[in-house]
């Protein structure tokens, strides 16, 4: 059975419906700020050599930052390819986004294969065999399929082992109807161990030098990764996730001064009720684990009310948790509370959230459900 996925008018009939809902007072929410994400991806572009192509990376609903939309926002910074995890997401990417390579970084399933020729995408191949089916379809369909090698240099995952490579490429490159458009392969560890990361580069540029051509895309920068290693031959593109989102993935959140990145994601909620307790000041917030709060907070914890942080106590609830407002006297039902964001001169970033949260920031993200409201700015 054909599988159907939406449209610009179905998009437009869906809006409609959610301006139903969006009637009712935010309750917990998350902005997106799509000033900033245009921003961060033009000065992350800027600062690279001329002619280096910039892959964006909108896997899991752009790391939660609403990917339709934030797909023209992309663009307008500079974007050249997108990459996604798999075939549905590359279908939502050529909603909006006709003239643009998408790369699907994960392997696909043998049931999927024939949506890489209707949604006119790139396959990152892991295997001779699997070339070898891309090939037999791509003929049958009297197409040369570009394909992308995912080379496997020390992550241990999927792709090509670096130890293989050699033998492999040259079996694929064999192979008629289809050709090899790209060489990349993923840093592990480039947020926290600097010697191994190098030892990868080297492990890539060996392969790399004896199999690549001047048509073909060489990426192995990621966010950590562009911060040390130098963007020169032979790459000619980089790839970026959480550092166009403007988060530092390195813990002492330093390095690109330079880019001038702002965060757009923030994460708010409000006030419930106000009580005492054990002599203290408390006020519950309608915020619990089934929208993205979870059980698991450290004893550094807190939110901003009225710009001050609020230590959060106790233990979260499907639909509330609890904060100590002693810090807020002035606080009252209804009054905003930020879990991650900007509120008068107090700030909580989102690498603080997930670290007392117990969480990276990737998992952070994607983590707030669909019943937290978006608002887009």
């Amino acid at each position: 059975m054909r599988q159907i996925f939406f449209t610009f008018d179905s998009l437009k009939i869906l809006q409609k419906l959610l301006g139903i809902v969006n009637k009712f007072p935010h309750r917990s929410w998350i902005e997106v700020d799509f000033e900033r994400l245009e921003a961060n991806v033009r000065n992350i572009k800027a600062s690279l050599p001329e002619g280096v192509k910039y892959v964006c990376v909108v896997k899991a609903d752009a790391y939660g930052h609403c990917m339709p939309q934030a797909l023209v926002r992309f663009l307008k910074g500079g974007a050249d390819i997108f990459a996604v995890a798999n075939l549905y997401e590359a279908s939502r990417v050529r909603e909006i986004v006709s003239d643009k390579p998408v790369l699907v970084l994960s392997p696909i399933l043998r049931q999927e294969r024939n949506l890489v020729f209707e949604y006119g995408a790139t396959p990152a191949v892991s295997s001779y065999n699997e070339a070898k089916a891309f090939s037999e379809m791509a003929r049958e369909r009297g197409k040369v399929l570009g394909i992308h090698i995912k080379l496997d240099t020390g992550m241990g995952r999927v792709g090509i082992w670096h130890a293989n490579a050699d033998e492999v490429i040259m079996q694929i490159k064999k192979l008629p109807n289809v050709k090899i458009t790209g060489i990349f392969s993923h840093l592990s560890s480039a947020d926290s161990d600097i010697e191994y990361t190098k030892q990868q580069v080297e492990i890539f540029k060996s392969v790399v030098q004896k199999h690549a051509d001047n048509d073909m895309l060489i990426h192995l920068h990621n966010s950590a990764g562009l911060r040390y290693i130098s963007v020169e031959k032979p790459f000619n593109a980089v790839r970026m996730g959480l550092l166009q989102y403007g988060i530092n993935p390195h813990d002492d959140c330093g390095g690109y001064e330079n880019l001038n990145l702002k965060p757009v994601l923030a994460f708010k909620s409000r006030i419930i009720s106000i009580a005492e307790a054990d002599g203290r000041k408390i006020a519950s917030v309608c915020a619990g684990y089934a929208d993205g709060v979870p059980s698991g907070f450290t004893s550094e914890a807190c939110v901003l009310v009225g710009g001050k942080r609020c230590q959060i106590v106790g233990n979260v609830s499907l639909d509330e948790c609890i904060i100590n407002i002693e810090n807020a006297p002035d606080a009252e039902v209804g009054d905003e509370v930020v879990f991650i964001g900007e509120q008068g001169d107090g700030e909580i970033s989102l690498a603080d959230y997930s670290r007392w949260t117990r969480r990276i920031p990737w998992e952070t993200m994607v983590a707030i459900p669909r019943r937290v409201d978006r608002i887009l700015k």
